[in-house]
């Protein structure tokens, strides 16, 4: 018995070998914790992750294959952006700093330093001018990206802040926290604008819309809301999750939207109708960043179990690597 036993767990070893070395494995595997963070580059050839094992790690998307890992943090790395070349990006760490990248070498080229606590959200201007940052310190920054400076510091927050996004031609911004709230802010005179309430716990991601009008937030109370940053209204929901919501993103042509969440799954939602067209089931563990490719085809999804995935809109299915 013991040797049919054996003879057993050979072949099966023997066949997932073959699967394997024939790219039937389709995720990118290589962080050694959770993946909280990913971003897809410009040109949709690369991706950007961020990992609680202290790194980011540049992938070639097409491959599914590790590129680079970005090691210069010193603490859990949260959020990842590329600049609008593509050449270089941002990341932000538990350890209180933003570091500028060099991805051809791999090499911080600055280290951004102002924050008094967690760095949890980054995001950046359309035409790379600016970069806000969202922080367990109750405060959003505004930094000038070509003079690696602090431009300006915006304090309300009554709790830790999560994300912070770009809004109305990048001349606003929206933050979000644990204090319950989505916060308006002109960047020019460092105002609060509006103040939205309307979740029930603490707010844990944003998305605005291209044009910069409309935006989504997502909760622990697993609710996704819908809102007029014009008219600074709620508009609506997107039900569906069971469970908190971590990330929320919007394609290019904002017709439609992502979600990740703690029951595991990814969704895609048609913004025009207000439904869920689809859910992704893979990922052993809750889904911690979401994104799509600038081609609005496929989406990249990053989990707790350490995984990031590679998936096909149109059909729902993971996508294989190639070359």
């Amino acid at each position: 018995m013991a040797m049919r036993t054996n003879a057993v767990v050979g072949v099966v070893a023997t066949i997932l070998a073959i699967f394997t070395s024939f790219g039937v494995r389709a995720d990118m595997v290589g962080h050694g914790a959770m993946v909280n963070g990913v971003a897809v580059s410009p040109d949709g050839r690369q991706l950007l992750s961020a990992s609680w094992d202290y790194t980011a790690r540049l992938w070639d998307l097409a491959r599914q294959s590790e590129i680079r890992v970005l090691d210069g943090h010193t603490a859990s790395v949260n959020a990842v952006v590329f600049l609008p070349d593509g050449k270089s990006a941002f990341s932000a760490s538990w350890d209180h700093s933003i570091i500028r990248w060099n991805l051809a070498s791999g090499k911080p080229t600055h280290h951004l330093r102002g924050h008094l606590n967690n760095v949890a959200g980054i995001a950046l201007s359309r035409d790379g001018r600016w970069l806000a940052s969202a922080s367990w310190d109750r405060t959003v920054k505004l930094w000038n990206v070509a003079g690696s400076r602090l431009e300006r510091s915006f304090e309300a927050h009554e709790a830790n802040v999560m994300q912070v996004a770009f809004a109305m031609d990048d001349s606003q911004l929206v933050s979000v926290g644990y204090d319950r709230s989505v916060r308006i802010w002109d960047i020019a005179s460092g105002r609060e604008l509006a103040v939205l309430q309307g979740h029930q716990t603490s707010v844990n991601a944003v998305a605005v819309s291209p044009d910069g009008k409309s935006a989504l937030t997502g909760s622990t109370d697993g609710a996704i809301k819908r809102w007029d940053l014009v008219a600074r209204r709620e508009t609506g929901h997107l039900p569906g999750h069971h469970g908190f919501i971590t990330s929320l993103a919007i394609s290019k042509d904002g017709r439609y939207a992502l979600s990740g969440g703690g029951d595991r799954l990814m969704r895609l939602w048609d913004l025009r109708e207000g439904r869920q067209l689809k859910q992704f089931a893979g990922h052993e563990k809750p889904v911690w960043a979401v994104a799509f490719t600038p081609d609005g085809k496929h989406a990249v999804s990053g989990g707790y179990d350490t995984v990031i995935k590679l998936w096909s809109l149109e059909t729902g299915a993971l996508v294989k690597p190639r070359g």
